[in-house]
């Protein structure tokens, strides 16, 4: 999974890249002009999910505000090296959605962005269950029939766009975009159907029934559905910030 990585430090910035990488991330290192002139690098649907972790640096709260005016609903989160609560009051009252004491390992942050992910597309435990599948949000391979089912790092990627949207429709580009869209040689198109062809059969071959469970709706994309499920015809809404959600749940 790629996440954006604003770390001003040189002499901390390899350390980090190094541990991300470690733990599967694609970290995508930026810098200020990402602020100031590049937002919309983010404002495609498909992006919405990838996380962007920022040094705790003086300027942080007008960052992360900035981030939220332009319409930002990824997850934020920010990194210090040591504990200053009102700092962290301001960050997260700007819009961030977690305030972290390091140094931590990547497998930490992945577990943080994790469980931010799925509670922004209304998952609150850490895995689903839809007819004979159960998809887990942190980074496993989905059970089949209570066994495990073995995928590649891309069709598990691809796998989990379509489990954090179920049991509505994800469209072909949203997936596109989350997978592919910071590679430097982006595939054509047609790559997603031959993933997704392969995951069916793995499914199929390993369901009681048969069931691919995995269903192309013609026109929209796909959607995780156990077969003779009625289809769930409202447009899967955007991911909102963490404030957004609490405030949802108080109302």
């Amino acid at each position: 999974m790629h996440i954006y990585l604003y770390e001003p430090r040189n002499n901390a910035l390899g350390g980090l890249i190094s541990g991300m990488s470690e733990a599967q991330w694609e970290p995508v290192p930026v810098t200020d002009d990402f602020f100031d002139r590049q937002l919309d690098l983010i404002a495609p649907d498909g992006f919405a999910d990838r996380p962007v972790l920022m040094w705790g640096h003086p300027r942080i709260v007008e960052r992360i505000a900035r981030l939220r005016r332009a319409g930002c609903r990824n997850p934020v989160l920010v990194l210090r090296s040591e504990r200053d609560p009102e700092a962290a009051m301001e960050t997260l009252d700007a819009g961030a959605d977690d305030d972290i004491v390091g140094p931590l390992t990547g497998f930490e942050l992945r577990s943080r962005v994790n469980a931010i992910t799925r509670r922004f597309h209304g998952h609150a435990a850490a895995s689903v269950h839809i007819g004979d599948i159960t998809a887990y949000f942190d980074g496993r391979d989905p059970d089949v029939a209570g066994q495990p089912m073995r995928l590649s790092q891309r069709e598990l990627a691809i796998f989990q766009q379509i489990a954090l949207a179920a049991p509505r429709v994800v469209s072909k580009s949203r997936i596109y975009d989350a997978v592919y869209g910071m590679a430097d040689d982006q595939p054509f198109d047609k790559v997603i159907d031959v993933y997704i062809h392969r995951i069916r059969k793995k499914i199929e071959e390993m369901s009681p029934l048969g069931d691919p469970h995995i269903r192309t709706i013609r026109g929209r994309g796909y959607k995780l559905s156990p077969e003779g499920l009625e289809e769930a015809t409202q447009p899967l809404p955007l991911p909102g910030s963490g404030h957004e959600i609490q405030k949802a749940q108080l109302r």
